[in-house]
């Protein structure tokens, strides 16, 4: 799930919004700070590939 919602996030305010979509929709279940946990990590990877990506195509 993490990957899907995330996979064409840009910036770290977009991550934030992402998570707190889902916080409340999720926030009620006992593995929500795990799914807190995963989305941060896919987020920021899709992050730091988008910021990759600009760099390489600058180049």
């Amino acid at each position: 799930m993490p990957d899907k919602l995330t996979k064409n996030c840009t910036s770290q305010e977009q991550l934030e919004k992402i998570i707190k979509g889902q916080e409340r929709k999720f926030r009620w279940r006992d593995d929500w700070p795990t799914m807190e946990a995963a989305l941060q990590a896919a987020g920021t990877a899709a992050i730091a590939a988008h910021e990759s990506k600009k760099t390489s195509d600058q180049a």
